[in-house]
């Protein structure tokens, strides 16, 4: 079992107050709430748009029983007026994700904003050392950007997921999230580290004859460079023909110094480091 899960079970169930929110374990009474924000156009803008019926049955019935599972209910009029949560980030082991969704109705008050603050505030207190916590928004999603960035959280990485860009804040100063702070670090150090040992090409004859521009290449010169990979996600080795280190060295095609190590025979290309697209350029 998952570590956010282990840890949920053992402080779960939890209520958490604010100034002007109640936030209780989800019941089963709370199945019309769940129905609204599911199928609300609006609230599903950046979600996917409406969910379909069985999968808010799915839901309906699954909440309940969801360690980390809030219904966010106003206590001045005691209406319930959203869902929050915490629960294991699906593209992290050990990592805890928050989220929440408001009705339209309750959006502008800065209600979110509390809720949020709350949750990680107690996930803080309740789970010492809980590892990494994060949140994911659309890049779109200006409304939910600006609300993570208000309660102290900052943007550390960007990827594509679901068919748009995505967002993903964490607690700023917060020790747990060192090793997320981490690896987006050495990821970026791994890059340079890649194109620093591409740069010993421009030692070679053959290096620094290479335009930037590698299309302006003649027949004539392309033969006269080492010949393995030419054309493999568009790589030129700068070596000289014939040259025995299995590390080529060379340009991509948007002019960066780049290397790369050779395969079985000096034939079948690496795949490409987590990160990178073809020639060389980030994902």
């Amino acid at each position: 079992m998952d570590f956010v899960d282990v840890a949920l079970d053992s402080v779960w169930p939890a209520e958490l107050r604010t100034d002007r929110l109640l936030l209780r374990p989800v019941t089963t009474e709370d199945a019309s709430l769940v129905r609204e924000l599911m199928t609300d156009e609006r609230v599903r803008t950046y979600l996917g748009g409406p969910a379909s019926l069985e999968r808010v049955a799915a839901r309906q019935a699954a909440y309940p029983a969801t360690a980390g599972a809030w219904t966010v209910v106003r206590i001045a009029d005691g209406r319930a007026v959203g869902l929050a949560g915490i629960g294991p980030d699906p593209r992290c082991k050990g990592r805890a994700e928050v989220s929440y969704q408001l009705l339209p109705s309750a959006w502008g008050s800065g209600l979110g904003r509390e809720a949020v603050s709350a949750i990680v505030s107690w996930w803080t207190a309740a789970v010492p050392r809980g590892g990494p916590l994060v949140a994911v928004t659309q890049a779109a999603n200006t409304r939910s950007r600006r609300l993570l960035e208000s309660v102290g959280m900052v943007l550390v990485d960007q990827f594509d997921e679901h068919g748009a860009r995505q967002c993903l804040y964490t607690p700023d100063g917060d020790e747990d999230d060192a090793d997320l702070r981490w690896f987006r670090l050495v990821a970026s150090r791994l890059d340079e580290v890649e194109r620093r040992r591409g740069a010993q090409a421009r030692a070679t004859a053959a290096g620094q004859r290479l335009p930037e521009d590698l299309a302006a290449l003649t027949p004539g010169e392309l033969a006269r460079l080492c010949p393995a990979h030419h054309g493999a996600y568009g790589r030129i080795c700068a070596h000289a023909a014939g040259h025995t280190p299995a590390l080529h060295l060379g340009r991509a095609p948007d002019g960066a110094w780049i290397a790369w190590l050779a395969g079985a025979r000096g034939i079948t290309p690496p795949p490409e480091p987590a990160g990178r697209a073809p020639g060389g350029r980030r994902g």
